[in-house]
């Protein structure tokens, strides 16, 4: 690995050039492979194992194109069979050294477990992948495009405009902005300088949570600010503003023009203007102990009223929440053994907002982390690596309070938080109310790397999982085992 003075590492997806200054590729693949690349092998061998389907590449263009897929196979414990059969195309490249282009196409057709497909019929999409169309016997079909342009036309500054995700954060989750939803419309600017990278994210959500009322679903905009300083190698410290807006509380009809201001906490002065939009701030931290043992956390405001501490404790718009966690890096001595402990907690009511349009979601899923606000959580995790071979495990535990008796305790993020038992007056709210329930799920895999150039995998694995409170008890246990080109994360821990 290269020693890296200025990595920013809470600003994802990297950006190529930032990967470049991370880690030498010929390393990496020595690492995995145990000896570099073959240029002498047969054209079917290299394009199996070693490279992209189609590629061209000279001084000024590189260009590639791959075929993708995601087939697996699984059945649960009452004998049911799942699957999943995805295909896919992909296009990407470079054009000189300042523009980079990249698009692909994903059609699924899919089989899920009992509470995936309850999440998909409450929600109507399926966990960051899209709207769903259900067929026969619960087989669920949906559709995924990506794509951006990128320009970078000096050290200093990239630009790029597309269809994706982003995740703001050093953990496995992200209480700020994460992977989880489906994507959407944006245009970034990140500005790297000295210590310093300062991003600017403007994005399109959409607001699918009444039904389609044509011509178009109703949309509504973010922006966020992220300034990112590294003080010393080992030290990362984020701050962070967040604004939600639709078009119609914009207080303009439209797109207020003070809401594109790029300068991190202006909007938040917008509340003397009035601004009824969806406003969140914090910080995120990072700082290496030793060679090999990261440190890592963030903090989330939504909501805090000083006045109110004096009238009572647990106002339900004391808003906001927390994440803690540690990674380690060869552990025990033993190279690429990797563990990783994370804590995360939101207070009721958090993400949400008295109009719920403006709710920090989008295409009715949370745009921070899947449980939405009212829980507490671990996320452990272990993976040994050796060569092609990984074998890796998860455990998210969690405990969170639900909704019942058609009262709003604060887990939902898509209900007015004035709908809070006795509404604006609501005292001794905390974290859990509601109806306590328990969430386990466990995920063990080994796997086996075919191809780097599009991360194919063969892979193998079992799913256990079990939620339970006093009004349900369900014991989800399934065996998978597929082939796959692992590009993009999909989250179903939840």
């Amino acid at each position: 690995m290269k020693q890296n003075l200025d990595l920013h590492t809470s600003v994802r997806p990297y950006l190529r050039s930032e990967i470049n200054e991370l880690t030498e590729v010929d390393l990496l693949l020595l690492s995995r492979f145990g000896s570099s690349p073959k240029k002498n092998r047969s054209w079917l061998y290299r394009k199996l194992y070693q490279e992209h389907l189609l590629q061209y590449s000279d001084s000024l263009v590189s260009i590639s194109a791959d075929i993708l897929f995601d087939l697996a196979v699984g059945k649960e414990r009452n004998g049911e069979y799942l699957f999943t059969n995805t295909r896919g195309v992909q296009l990407q490249g470079d054009l000189g050294k300042q523009f980079s282009f990249y698009t692909a196409f994903y059609e699924n057709q899919a089989h899920f477990p009992d509470y995936i497909s309850g999440y998909i019929k409450k929600r109507r999409v399926v966990p960051g992948q899209g709207m769903a169309r259900f067929g026969g016997e619960n087989e669920v079909d949906y559709a995924i495009p990506y794509g951006y342009i990128s320009y970078t036309p000096n050290q200093y500054v990239n630009f790029q405009f597309g269809q994706d995700k982003n995740f703001l954060g050093d953990g496995y989750r992200s209480l700020i902005l994460s992977d989880f939803a489906y994507n959407y419309p944006f245009f970034k600017i990140s500005t790297r300088f000295w210590k310093i990278k300062y991003v600017n994210l403007w994005a399109q959500y959409m607001d699918i949570s009444e039904g389609f009322k044509g011509p178009v679903y109703p949309k509504k905009y973010a922006a966020y600010q992220y300034l990112s300083f590294l003080p010393i190698p080992k030290l990362n410290i984020s701050i962070f503003q967040s604004m939600i807006w639709a078009p119609d509380t914009s207080g303009a009809g439209g797109i207020n023009l003070a809401y594109l201001n790029p300068i991190i906490f202006a909007n938040s002065m917008n509340f003397n203007q009035g601004s009824p939009a969806n406003v969140t701030m914090g910080f995120n931290i990072r700082y290496d102990l030793l060679n090999s043992v990261r440190l890592y956390g963030q903090f989330i405001l939504d909501d805090f009223h000083v006045a109110k501490l004096q009238e009572g404790d647990g106002f339900f718009q004391q808003k906001y929440g927390y994440q803690v966690g540690v990674k380690a890096f060869d552990v025990f001595g033993l190279p690429n053994l990797f563990a990783q402990a994370e804590f995360n907690t939101l207070r009721p009511y958090v993400h949400g907002h008295k109009d719920p349009r403006l709710a920090n979601a989008h295409f009715n899923e949370a745009l921070a982390h899947p449980l939405g606000a009212n829980f507490k959580e671990w996320v452990l995790i272990g993976a040994y690596r050796y060569r092609r071979a990984e074998l890796s495990t998860k455990l998210v535990a969690a405990r969170f309070g639900a909704d019942s008796a058609g009262l709003h305790y604060g887990k939902d993020i898509f209900r007015s938080d004035y709908e809070a038992p006795r509404g604006e007056f609501s005292f001794g709210n905390f974290t859990g109310q509601g109806t306590a329930t328990n969430l386990y799920h466990l995920t063990t895999s080994f796997s086996y790397l075919l191809n780097p150039a599009t991360n194919m995998q063969l892979e193998v694995g079992h799913i256990y999982r079990k939620e339970f409170s006093s009004l349900l008890d369900t014991n989800t246990q399934l065996f998978y085992f597929g082939l796959k080109t692992a590009l993009t994360n999909r989250y179903y821990d939840f």
